[in-house]
């Protein structure tokens, strides 16, 4: 049987070193879009509980965001054919 052709002990350390912080590249960027997702998720769910305090107390509005402002929303009646 022929013997195995191998590279060197330090061209093997250095592509093994190269792979290993390509894995840990992607993990880090994995774990962070997962902090991401949970942050969105989370400032979603804070959105939402304060809209629906202000639509407890104004009703169904639009409100400025610049200015505060707000106005009623007026759903149109349906057409009967």
């Amino acid at each position: 049987m022929a013997k195995a052709k191998k590279i060197t002990g330090e061209e093997l350390a250095a592509v093994q070193e190269a792979v290993s912080n390509i894995n840990n590249l992607y993990m880090s960027v994995g774990r962070a879009i997962v902090d991401a997702v949970k942050n969105a998720e989370n400032l979603d769910v804070v959105l939402k509980e304060q809209q629906k305090g202000l639509e407890d107390k104004y009703g169904s509005v639009t409100i400025n965001l610049q200015s505060g402002e707000y106005e009623e929303v007026v759903e149109e009646a349906e057409e009967v054919a």
